[in-house]
């Protein structure tokens, strides 16, 4: 059973890699999502990984995962008998999601002004690597680029060596996100004027949004945050987040004031069980290690934070990435374990929500275990989404069921290599 939050909702989605996160989210929501794509197929069905290494139209990771729960058609937007019919299925919808190029739609007298004609409580969202204001208007962008002019690039590394990619791309997935929100804000303005409205998502400001406590760093600290791998830094000192234990990694930072106090004590007393602890760290007052203070130390206090961290290390190398979070989460202390891909796969916390889901893949019908719903709702829960489609598999459906069409018109359509 499918999601009911967004019953009776139609989206048109035009979008690649940029968006399709956009159109699975109302998906998952319960709208009715209608992926209108080249006769050859979309851009999404192209993209690495292949299931089992092998490419073809419905063996993409990308898409089986962004597309799961859309409707397929084929429409050739080149002729005008294509176009024609994507403007049928506008006139009976509620959102159109778009990623093309500044100006494409435009070209091909499909821009926002003639959809509207058409249907004036449509919502249109766009999706841009730059928006369409100013010089970087028709800039086209891969992931990394628009990830590196945002800024977050610049955070990602260690100390002196250059910036990095996250190793998922990510700056579509926020672009697409975004898209969804800002078409359900504007579907509440609609529900007041009954007016719908063209929205622009700018790709580069999505990654802008996510540095909201790099920006603040200048005027609260009079300092900017720089490439710090596996630590926290500050103008006098780096503080250590990421220890090895004896399976992995853990993530524990030397914390102090009325939030961190408690937990770095309880550290400390945890360590003198086992023989780690010095003298100068059981006598220490942590309330004191504010951020104010990590601004103005002296060579005592950095000389402690590196006994600190040491000892640290060493303590966590006697134990596994079990024994830490278990003992540290009875302790009620502030670390947690870095998980890997294997470990989500098998936590015990997502498997009791059953937040994984079986869906079908396409290509051979076996079931691939993928991300379910991301919130529970009590009274309209979220379902499993359906398989994402073959190409074209929903062309009689939408254009005999939706739009009227005879099966003899449809396959004249299909001869002339409309859809």
């Amino acid at each position: 059973m499918g999601c009911e939050l967004l019953d009776g909702l139609r989206v048109i989605d035009l979008t690649d890699d940029k968006g399709s996160l956009g159109g699975k989210i109302l998906a998952d929501l319960g709208a009715d999502v209608i992926r209108v794509e080249p006769l050859t197929g979309g851009p999404t069905r192209n993209v690495a990984p292949f299931l089992d290494g092998s490419p073809g139209p419905c063996t993409s990771l990308f898409f089986l995962a962004y597309d799961a729960g859309k409707r397929s058609v084929t429409a050739n937007l080149d002729s005008p008998d294509g176009r024609a019919l994507l403007l049928d299925l506008i006139a009976k919808s509620d959102f159109v999601l778009e990623s093309f190029p500044a100006g494409y739609l435009n070209s091909i007298d499909l821009g926002y002004e003639t959809l509207a004609q058409r249907n004036p409580a449509l919502i249109q969202v766009s999706i841009s690597p730059f928006g369409e204001d100013g010089p970087g208007r028709g800039y086209r962008a891969a992931d990394i680029v628009t990830w590196a002019a945002g800024g977050a690039m610049f955070l990602m590394g260690e100390p002196g060596r250059p910036p990095l990619e996250m190793s998922i791309p990510q700056a579509r997935l926020h672009s697409g996100s975004e898209a969804a929100v800002a078409a359900l804000i504007a579907l509440q303005a609609r529900r007041a004027s009954g007016i719908g409205q063209r929205i622009v998502v700018d790709m580069q400001a999505c990654v802008v949004w996510t540095l909201m406590n790099e920006q603040a760093m200048p005027i609260m600290h009079g300092d900017y945050l720089r490439r710090e791998g596996a630590y926290l830094g500050s103008k006098v000192l780096r503080r250590k987040l990421v220890f090895k234990c004896r399976d992995g990694f853990v993530v524990m930072m030397i914390a102090g004031g009325t939030t961190g106090a408690g937990s770095t004590t309880r550290m400390v007393q945890w360590m003198e069980e086992r023989g780690f602890a010095a003298d100068w760290m059981k006598s220490t007052n942590w309330l004191g290690w504010t951020p104010a203070m990590f601004m103005a130390l002296n060579q005592r206090d950095l000389d402690e934070n590196a006994d600190m961290e040491d000892r640290l290390q060493r303590f966590f190398l006697t134990m596994d990435k079990r024994e830490i979070f278990s003992e540290g989460v009875r302790r009620r202390i502030l670390l947690a374990p870095v998980a890997t891909v294997s470990d989500i796969a098998h936590d015990e916390q997502l498997d009791s929500r059953r937040f994984f889901v079986d869906v079908p893949a396409p290509a051979n019908g076996r079931s691939l275990r993928m991300p379910g719903a991301f919130a529970k709702f009590s009274r309209t829960p979220i379902g499993a989404p359906r398989p994402a489609p073959r190409i074209g598999e929903h062309n009689d459906e939408v254009y005999c069921g939706l739009l009227g069409l005879s099966a003899e018109k449809v396959e004249s359509l299909r001869a002339q290599g409309i859809v």
